[in-house]
């Protein structure tokens, strides 16, 4: 999981001398989610959003593209925050920032077969090479950082990337305050979703861990349309079942 670094842009400057407290906002859904609250950023100063408060999506990696499960993305951001307090951090988050940041700096286009290609060639230096497994630790990410990227020169058409390495570790970290700042957990609670059981699990997770756990229910598109005041007008197969969950205050509570 990444910080989404152009989210965070400060709009308004402060004047006053008060930290900014940053909610930290993971959402299982891609999509929709993302869209919307890149529209609550944009236009924070005209919804009165406190500018003391910073809204930072996380986002998925490269390698995590496509993950739709609950509890395996609330596991992936509680061992990057592990990784932020031991700085410490796996191989595949290693590799991860790598490839994040040389895409964000232009160094790699946004084509899909040519990032699959670094990726490949990322994942065989550390195999072949260093000879790890991208789940084991690196105990010092700049040094292996530095053989990484120096291989990756080598075996590829990238040009001058060394000067990079220090900017690379520190671009990947997620900029989170612990007993600060806040992790907020934003998931759906349709059938589609999760069990009963991983629900309850990723509940728990977040209370043991002090993150917010927000449930749109059954799902955030559901959610979206209860912004307007004339949802019960809406006509359509889709609008007649928005109608019935209106009226089963069962499934509204979640039983």
């Amino acid at each position: 999981m990444r910080e989404k670094k152009s989210f965070a842009e400060r709009v308004k400057v402060l004047t006053s001398d008060e930290e900014k407290k940053k909610y930290f906002l993971v959402y299982v859904g891609e999509r929709t989610e993302s869209l919307y609250f890149d529209a609550v950023n944009e236009l924070k100063e005209e919804i009165r959003i406190n500018p003391l408060i910073e809204l930072v999506p996380i986002v998925r990696s490269y390698s995590e593209e496509g993950w739709s499960n609950p509890r395996k993305i609330l596991e992936r951001i509680v061992q990057n925050m592990e990784e932020l307090q031991s700085g410490k951090v796996s191989y595949e988050t290693l590799l991860n920032w790598i490839m994040e940041y040389f895409q964000d700096q232009g160094h790699i286009t946004n084509s899909r077969p040519l990032k699959k290609s670094i990726w490949n060639t990322l994942m065989w230096i550390c195999q072949e090479q260093l000879g790890v497994t991208l789940d084991k630790i690196s105990g010092n990410p700049e040094e292996d950082c530095a053989k990484i990227v120096s291989s990756l020169e080598k075996e590829t058409e990238l040009e001058n990337l060394m000067n990079d390495v220090t900017k690379i570790i520190e671009y990947g970290k997620i900029t989170f305050a612990e007993g600060f700042d806040k992790i907020c957990f934003i998931v759906d609670r349709d059938r589609e979703s999760f069990t009963d059981s991983q629900y309850e699990y990723v509940l728990e997770q977040c209370q043991k861990r002090g993150f917010g756990f927000y449930v749109t229910n059954p799902c955030f598109e559901f959610w979206l349309l209860l912004h307007f005041n004339d949802v019960e007008k809406l006509t359509g197969n889709s609008c007649l079942k928005i109608q019935r969950l209106l009226q089963n205050k069962d499934i509204l509570r979640g039983n």
